[in-house]
């Protein structure tokens, strides 16, 4: 068939199918890309340009024999240098930096001399007056009270911190500690330390909650259980306070 009846050929096609292109069905990508490349087969088999034949067993054999050995020399071959410098390179981390953990310097908190330091302006306490007084080393807190009491364990010992706690000196303070979340810790000669027990005593420093009268002065505690020694073998005592973010660091002794 010459090339001018295919392209008439094509020609008619193209006509009659405008005709009924509302009743065309829709067709997939395959189906597209198949009915092309049929087209296209098509076109090339009946050009005068195109040597079209079909090829015999053994060439087809042999051109599959080709490309597998083609194929097997390019897994075998070694990696260039651009591809081993790449599987070498290290790689990068392409993560947002909200999704990389936080990194915080250590930090040195300075440590303050309790001589008329405040606690409450310290840990944004308002209203009151707290400041170190004392500490004691006993068994029981508070001893030889019928009521309610704290006990050290066997082979261990209290360790009891005093606090004077005052209000304004014009009007009552409605006292609420409990609210400021205090965490304390204490250590003992720069080796050992404990933690501040929360208790039920009436004047715990972390949970007191009473009406301080104006000009009035409250004896409040911090207790914590120790290793059992006397108060003469503390050589050096360190109070450590949070409270909401707040931090402070108190040499006591």
């Amino acid at each position: 068939m010459k090339k001018g009846n295919v392209l008439g050929i094509l020609a008619m096609s193209a006509i009659l199918l405008t005709g009924c292109v509302d009743s065309m069905p829709e067709l997939t990508a395959e189906q597209s890309e198949i009915i092309a490349e049929y087209a296209a087969g098509l076109l090339l088999k009946y050009s005068p340009n195109y040597n079209y034949k079909i090829a015999s067993e053994e060439e087809v054999a042999a051109a599959m024999a080709a490309k597998k050995e083609v194929s097997e020399t390019e897994d075998t071959e070694p990696a260039t240098e651009e591809q081993t410098e790449a599987e070498t390179a290290p790689s990068q981390d392409t993560s947002s930096p909200e999704d990389q953990p936080v990194e915080t310097e250590s930090e040195t908190d300075q440590v303050l001399l309790v001589s008329d330091l405040d606690f409450a302006a310290e840990l944004g306490i308002d209203d009151l007056i707290i400041r170190y007084q004392s500490f004691e080393i006993c068994s029981e807190y508070p001893q030889g009270n019928a009521g309610f009491n704290v006990a050290a364990a066997q082979g261990k010992k209290l360790l009891v911190l005093h606090f004077d706690m005052e209000g304004l000196p014009e009007e009552d303070v409605d006292c609420n500690l409990f609210d400021y979340n205090l965490k304390m810790r204490v250590t003992i000669n720069d080796t050992s330390s404990a933690a501040v027990l929360s208790t039920m005593l009436p004047n715990d420093l972390a949970s007191y909650m009473d009406i301080v009268k104006a000009g009035d002065r409250v004896d409040v505690v911090a207790v914590a259980e120790i290793d059992d020694m006397t108060q003469e073998q503390i050589q050096t005592l360190t109070l450590r306070v949070a409270s909401n973010g707040q931090t402070c660091n108190v040499k006591l002794k």
